[in-house]
Parts: C-alpha cells; sequence; structure tokens
C-alpha cells in the first residue's frame, strides 16, 4: 500500500491478498471517455479525499482526512515486521464541483476519517467511516452520520472492524468493510430499521453498489462480484489489474471501477464494464478513492489523493 495510504490494513495482510488478479485480455481505452480534473476542497495538511456521492449535478459530497501524520513505531524491525502509525482528522465538505463548504461530523470532531458517502437525495445523505486507534494502527471504532430533516446526525453504525463502503437508498442502507472475525461478524450488513447481517462470503469489501434488489456488485477481497438475485457471480476483468474499489452504475446498464496495475502500484485506472467485458478507461498517477454518478446523468465524479493533496475528476 502507498505510504500514507488512510486505508489501513489489518496487521499481517498485505493490500496483494486483498485484490483480486483478474483474467482476461485488456482493452485499448475509448477516446470518446473524456475525465478532467476538478478543483478540490481546501484541506489542511497532509490530505486526501477517500470518498464521494451525489444527488445532483450541483450536489456533490466529498470526505476524507487531513492534517494526517504518521510515525514508526520504535525498534520497528528489530522485534518484527512493522507497519506505521497514522493519525488524522476528518474531511466533509459538499459544493458543486466549482466551490465547497465544509461540513462538520458531530461524533467526530478530530482524530478520524470519512471513507463512504451516500447521497439518496440533496436532504438524505449518509456519511461513514473509522475513528481513529489510539495507537495509530489498522481502523478504530465504526463512526455514521446522516444527513435528514435538515441536520447531520450521528447515528449506530454496523459492527465492521474496518467500514469502507456504504449505498444507501429510501428503504435503508448496505454497509461494507472488513469483518469483525473475533465476534463472527461478517463483511457486508443492510439497514432497515436496524442493521442485519448479510451471508455473502467474504471477509473484505471495499465497494457495494445497489442498483435494485436483484442487481448489487461488490468489489474486495474476491475481486469483482454481482448479485443477481439469485446466485453470485464473478465477471472476468482485464489482466494485470487489481480490483482496489470504488465503484459505480454507468446509467446504461455498465459498471465502472477503480483499480490499480501490478506494475504501477501508485497510480489507478478506471474501468468500464458495458457488453460482457471490462475496458481500461483512464489511468492517473492519483490513488483514486471514490467514485460516483450524478442521478439522471452520464457524469461522474472521481476523487483521491495526489501527492498528499486531494483530488478530482469527472466526466462531462
Amino acid at each position: 500500500m502507498a505510504d500514507g495510504d488512510p486505508h489501513q490494513l489489518p496487521a499481517g495482510l498485505a493490500a496483494a491478498s486483498l485484490t483480486a488478479a483478474l483474467a482476461a485480455s485488456p482493452t485499448a481505452a475509448h477516446a470518446d471517455t473524456a475525465w478532467t480534473v476538478r478543483k478540490a476542497p481546501f484541506t489542511l495538511g497532509t490530505s486526501g479525499l477517500t470518498a464521494v456521492a451525489a444527488a445532483g449535478p450541483t450536489a456533490i459530497w466529498a470526505g476524507g482526512y487531513q492534517w494526517q501524520s504518521s510515525y514508526v513505531p520504535p525498534f520497528c524491525g528489530e522485534l518484527g515486521p512493522c507497519s506505521p502509525r497514522f493519525y488524522q482528522n476528518p474531511v466533509l465538505q459538499s459544493g458543486d464541483g466549482a466551490s465547497w463548504s465544509w461540513i462538520g461530523t458531530p461524533g467526530m470532531t478530530g482524530s478520524g476519517q470519512i471513507t463512504a458517502l451516500d447521497a439518496v437525495s440533496a436532504t438524505d445523505v449518509w456519511a461513514a467511516g473509522p475513528h481513529d486507534r489510539s495507537d495509530g494502527g489498522n481502523c478504530g471504532t465504526p463512526y455514521l452520520a446522516h444527513l435528514s430533516g435538515g441536520a447531520w446526525n450521528e447515528v449506530s453504525a454496523p459492527p465492521l472492524t474496518c467500514f469502507f463502503a456504504l449505498d444507501a437508498e429510501g428503504a435503508g442502507a448496505w454497509a461494507a468493510g472488513y469483518a469483525d472475525l473475533a465476534h463472527g461478524g461478517s463483511a457486508v450488513y443492510r439497514w432497515s430499521g436496524a442493521w442485519t447481517a448479510q451471508d455473502t462470503g467474504a471477509m473484505d469489501v471495499r465497494a457495494i453498489r445497489q442498483r435494485t434488489p436483484g442487481d448489487v456488485w461488490t468489489v474486495g477481497d474476491g475481486g469483482a462480484h454481482h448479485w443477481d438475485g439469485s446466485a453470485w457471480q464473478s465477471p472476468p476483468a482485464p489482466d494485470g489489474v487489481w480490483f482496489t474499489g470504488p465503484i459505480a452504475d454507468d446509467g446504461a446498464g455498465g459498471v465502472w471501477a477503480a483499480g490499480a496495475r501490478r506494475n504501477s502500484p501508485e497510480g489507478s485506472v478506471l474501468l468500464h464494464y458495458a457488453d460482457g467485458a471490462w475496458r481500461t478507461e483512464f489511468e492517473t498517477t492519483a490513488v483514486v478513492k471514490g467514485l460516483t454518478r450524478v442521478p439522471g446523468t452520464r457524469t461522474l465524479w472521481a476523487v483521491g489523493a495526489l501527492a498528499g493533496k486531494p483530488y478530482v475528476i469527472s466526466t462531462g
């Protein structure tokens, strides 16, 4: 994982073990997919964006972290392998892609980050992520906030070890992350008045999208998986690419996903699944962590980090 990556992994696991080596021939990028760098939210210190959601062309939310610091524990290497420890403050902003405004995170005013966002409408938005652990390692307790009735409030979060993904709709929400193995937890939970574990078989899910109750996509330790209403399937994807999340539908029956090439771990590729095949459509040296489509359009927004600062791109 890249130095300073806010999505830290549980001890003893490498990034390679949480993504899928996928098997199919890569295809050339399509020239008609135009991604453009946009104005990023203002942040302080070492910063990055890890989530984005949209309810309309002028109703966009971006979340992530700022003031990130890290240190290497004393005697690292002498007593065995160890990882840097990270601390940061949360970022949650809204805007139209040309200007951004700060939003508070009730219940997590500091020491944490926003790693997942989803918007049902301009007045119904969810934000999630982990609190920092006191020792700076891995993920702390899960955090979840909901914009409803004109105000943001902290609400009960599902029992995930790491909170990576969120998909909300009018009747409830889906949440995904790293399963709490010590307590027999799941990597996916469904909320409809209360959180209920879903038996997907995965222990680490980095992204989840429900287009209909019988059309759900996940990305995680087993690559990309699709629920068709009766069974989970794993469609083929380009050779040499690892899925690292996130995913978004394209508004025309296809799916977009972010991944990383084995020979370029510091950057990202954006993949488009349509007509039964994955195609590489865009490559960047930034690390892309969030991806969404503006409802009712084919416009997509993606966010991440480049050289320790927020990174925002969009189509259209």
